[in-house]
């Protein structure tokens, strides 16, 4: 398991620094709606997308936050957890688990502890045993982007053809960008994802974001594909509040 428990600490870095983790996990569909179960494509409280970016508070915070991976149609991992965003970098407490139909050496179900310069990992049982904790360096010279509406700007600057109107996420309103973001793009805003997409054979990948009247994204979702597999990853985020400690484990 030490290996996976690596492997388990870049898929949670990848994913939540820069919403691109699927390209760690290549067999498993991407489901053909835009939009998951919690999202209502029914017109709620309209309200200026782009002024709320703007007039959103820039002090950190944090979020629930969860993460699925579809490769394919799917599901192949899932975490969840805490995060600080819109500091220096992320950080934050989660756990990862495959799903059920993973294949059992590929199986991992750990918990991660992410902080600027690294991640620590460690495997978990059914019945709740731990194992040692893993280091695992973060460069710090390819660093990712610190808060989701990095990408909600990115698809505004697309233009109107961006912008899908208001709809309902959990019951409250929010505006929703679609479109598709390139390498030339995330050059300047997210060096670790333009270098994991230059890696992968990735010219550009469809992502949706959804923003708050908060100017907080709530739901980002993302499809691309990796070595010929169509992969998908769904972000949520809820629960915002004060940043919580996060330190190295002893």
């Amino acid at each position: 398991m030490r290996h996976l428990a690596t492997v388990a600490a870049g898929i949670a870095a990848t994913v939540l620094l820069t919403g691109c983790g699927a390209g760690d996990v290549e067999r498993a569909p991407a489901p053909k709606s835009k939009s998951g179960a919690s999202v209502t494509p029914k017109a709620a409280a309209a309200f200026e997308v782009e002024t709320a970016l703007k007039n959103a508070d820039p002090a950190p915070y944090s979020a629930q936050i969860t993460s699925e991976s579809y490769a394919g149609s799917t599901l192949t991992i899932v975490m969840a957890g805490r995060m600080n965003l819109n500091g220096s970098a992320p950080t934050g407490k989660m756990t990862l688990k495959t799903s059920d139909g993973a294949p059992e050496d590929q199986a991992v179900n750990a918990e991660t502890i992410l902080l600027e310069n690294a991640t620590y990992t460690r495997t978990l049982d059914d019945d709740g045993a731990t194992g040692e904790w893993q280091r695992a360096g973060l460069d710090s010279a390819g660093a990712g982007v610190a808060d989701y509406s990095v990408y909600a700007r990115l698809l505004l600057d697309l233009g109107p053809k961006a912008r899908k109107g208001s709809e309902e996420v959990d019951g409250a309103p929010a505006h929703r960008l679609s479109g598709k973001l390139t390498q030339d793009q995330l050059r300047s805003v997210d060096r670790r994802l333009y270098d994991r997409m230059r890696s992968m054979g990735t010219e550009e990948f469809a992502c949706d974001v959804w923003v708050n009247e908060s100017g907080r994204v709530v739901r980002f979702e993302q499809w691309l594909t990796v070595s010929g597999v169509s992969a998908h990853n769904v972000v949520k985020l809820k629960n915002f509040g004060a940043p919580v400690s996060v330190r190295a484990p002893e």
